[in-house]
Order: structure tokens, then sequence, then C-alpha cells
């Protein structure tokens, strides 16, 4: 299989939601409004980025529902049937003390974006001149997901907690001679999909079908079209979560095997 086959395959997954032109012209107005949105003063607003931003008007248009104080903490959103929605741009370490007060009580959507594009441009803070567009980085998708899930492991097996990776083109502006604060911010330009797990069995769906067990990294990261390192990511949480076994070993490579026991896991 080819690695365009692979990520192809990949994408026929039930938890790939792909854009309807509807939702990608409003996604679009969002992005496009953002450079004019007042920013009150007020918990999570000050100092808020662009993504962050975006995606919240994004998942809960309606402001009198953003930033709703829960507990001793402060939700980014609250849809219509009471759902709390997070965005975490970055690690999920610090949504720890938040889920252990959430859960309690709440269904809780945690979103994060991936960015399969990065289109970065470098402004003069003396004569204000802005550089030439560049592409920066690799391109990221829902395998980014799994490199911030161990920091939330013992929240995984609640049945009220649920992740979304919207896949993003995002825009970049940096200050140049900055070197520790040189991004300015990160504002999205077009949403291209939606990956959406209900629960971490939902995981295995990106396995891909007729997959002969048992595997290695390598035979799964050659059959998705993913790197190395994404695909042992992708297996050590599947496993740490009881969704995946291991069966010994082929040379250096772990074999892994559908787990025979996974009932805990089923909603």
């Amino acid at each position: 299989m080819t690695e365009q086959e692979g990520r192809a395959g990949l994408l026929r997954s039930p938890c790939w939601k792909p854009v309807s032109p509807e939702t990608q012209e409003r996604f679009s107005f969002l992005c496009e409004d953002y450079d004019l949105m007042e920013r009150p003063g007020g918990v999570g607003v000050m100092g808020e980025k662009g993504v962050h931003a975006v995606l919240k008007r994004y998942y809960q248009p309606d402001v009198s529902a953003q930033e709703i104080r829960v507990g001793r903490f402060v939700a980014d959103a609250v849809t219509g049937d009471g759902r709390l929605f997070e965005i975490q741009t970055g690690a999920f370490a610090p949504l720890r003390r938040k889920l252990a007060c959430f859960l309690e009580q709440y269904e809780v959507t945690v979103a994060h974006p991936a960015y399969a594009s990065r289109w970065v441009r470098t402004i003069d803070p003396e004569t204000g001149e802005l550089s030439a567009r560049r592409r920066c980085g690799a391109p990221e998708t829902v395998w980014k997901l799994f490199y911030a899930l161990p920091a939330i492991r013992e929240y995984l097996d609640r049945v009220n907690l649920h992740f979304r990776v919207p896949v993003l083109e995002v825009r970049e502006l940096r200050v140049k001679g900055d070197r520790r604060r040189s991004r300015r911010d990160r504002v999205p330009t077009a949403l291209l999909g939606e990956w959406s797990f209900s629960h971490p069995s939902d995981f295995l769906s990106l396995l891909p079908p007729g997959l002969p067990e048992p595997f290695t990294s390598a035979e799964l990261a050659s059959a998705l079209g993913a790197s190395p390192g994404d695909a042992r990511m992708y297996l050590y949480l599947l496993h740490q979560l009881g969704l995946l076994d291991r069966a010994g070993r082929r040379g250096n490579f772990y074999l892994y095997i559908h787990t025979t026991e996974r009932e805990v896991f089923v909603p």
C-alpha cells in the first residue's frame, strides 16, 4: 500500500467528518472577523490568541455562553444541551484539575486543533515591513492528539469525556529579532475537516481494516502513511488503555493484537 493510499484510507474512518461548503463559509467568516473582534476583559479573554478565539466562536456563537464559571474554574463554552467545551491548543497537563471538576457532573468535549499547513510572515518592528510568506513545519493531523493524551491518562476511561481534532490551515505572524517571543499570533484561515472521538474505543477506527495480526508499529506506519513516531505513540496509548495487547516482539518492535477483553471501554 502506498503512503497516499494509506492516508486516503484513514479518511474513510467514521470518526472523520469533512466540512460542508456551508460550514466552510461560516468558518471563513469567523476567521476574517477575528481581527475586528472586540476583546473585553474577563477570565480567558485578555490575551486570547486567534486559534482559540475563532474555535470558541465556531463551537459556541452565543457570547453569553462563553467563559462560563463552573465551580472554581471557567469553561471555554457551554453548548445548548449543557455540554462543556474546552479548546486546548497546547499540552493537556493544565487541563487535569479542570477535568477533575467538570467530569463529576458534565459531558466534556476537548478540542485540540491540528495544523495541516502553517504560513508564516515576519514583521520588522522598526519599519513595519512584512516578509513574503513561507510554509513552516510539517503538516499535522489526528496523530497530534495521541501525544497530548497521556497527560490526562487517568480520565480517559470516563464515558462523558470526548475529543475533537479540527484540522486547520493557519497563518502566523512573527516579530523579527525577538527569538524568545517571536510569534505574535496564529490565526486560522480554513477548516479542512474534523476528527471526533466519543470514547477511547473510537480510537480503534484509525486502524486500517484487514491489517494482519500481529503487527508492528512499522507495519502500521506503512499501512497508514504515518511517521514511525506517530504510529508508535498511537499504539502505545491504545496498549495503555487496554484496547490492544502486546504479543511478544519481532526484532526491535513490539507485536500488537486486538485485546479480547475490552467491555469496559464500550460506553
